[in-house]
């Protein structure tokens, strides 16, 4: 090949990969999870989602009351296992031992890892990569408004490259907090945009609603905090996938337990 083709050759553009982070304790159904990360993954402006669950709480207070890291890991393998391009990342728990190693476990208490700290990692070990993160509307508001740890570097390492997703409502039908939250959205995307207007960059934050509802057809709310304490299968059956339900009943996980 000349010279004059290298040089006019097209810009190979870089793999789009959309960051879903989560607790998994444990990951919900078609009215929560799975539903968020099928829709994400069906929309054509991503070649893979990454599913990302939590390591380790941020808060101490908050550690050790959730479920083994490998027992949420491997519920969420079986949730998202049929939907393609979906990953399910240990990329938490990667990013927790290389910042603490060589700490001993005392030292490690005090170590706080967060988004700005995954994300730094991930840019550095997959330069090729093009990352945006999907958020539900809540934690964008708290993102644009500061209250997350190094809320401006996030922004900045994603190139304010945002998912924001809500659930799907009617106008008609949509309650007074939603309403709100559809216009603090709106209003966070202008901030976001004076914001980045001042520093000459761009941002790519795109709404999208998600046609999965938050409550079952029997009016279950479909939350990981309903599915932890309840052994009624009716109510886990409209929470949880199949999968995910044996998984915690042959475990004996949350309300199963025989230390509850």
């Amino acid at each position: 090949m000349t010279d004059d083709k290298q040089h006019h050759r097209p810009k190979r553009r870089k793999r789009r990969v959309c960051l879903f982070g989560l607790s998994a304790d444990p990951p919900t159904g078609h009215g929560g999870h799975l539903g968020i990360v099928a829709h994400l993954a069906s929309m054509e402006m991503f070649d893979e989602v990454r599913v990302i669950p939590v390591y380790r709480h941020m808060f101490a207070s908050k550690r050790g009351k959730q479920a083994p890291f490998q027992s949420r890991i491997q519920m969420c393998q079986l949730l998202f296992k049929n939907i393609p391009n979906v990953i399910v990342s240990e990329a938490e728990r990667i990013c927790f031992e290389r910042v603490s190693d060589g700490l001993d476990e005392e030292q490690k208490e005090s170590v706080r890892v967060g988004t700005a700290d995954l994300l730094t990692m991930l840019i550095t070990d997959e330069p090729n990569l093009e990352f945006t993160l999907a958020l539900g509307a809540d934690t964008f508001i708290d993102l644009v408004n500061g209250k997350w740890r190094r809320s401006e570097d996030v922004l900045k390492l994603v190139e304010y490259r945002i998912v924001v997703f809500r659930r799907l409502v009617e106008e008609d039908n949509a309650s007074s907090e939603e309403l709100k939250q559809h216009d603090e959205v709106k209003e966070c995307i202008a901030k976001l945009q004076q914001r980045v207007d001042s520093i000459t960059a761009t941002t790519t934050i795109s709404v999208t609603q998600i046609p999965s509802a938050t409550k079952s057809d029997i009016g279950v709310s479909v939350s990981s905090s309903a599915a932890r304490n309840t052994t009624d299968e009716t109510v886990l059956r409209e929470i949880l996938s199949a999968d995910v339900l044996d998984y915690i009943r042959e475990r004996k996980m949350y309300a199963f337990s025989d230390f509850r």
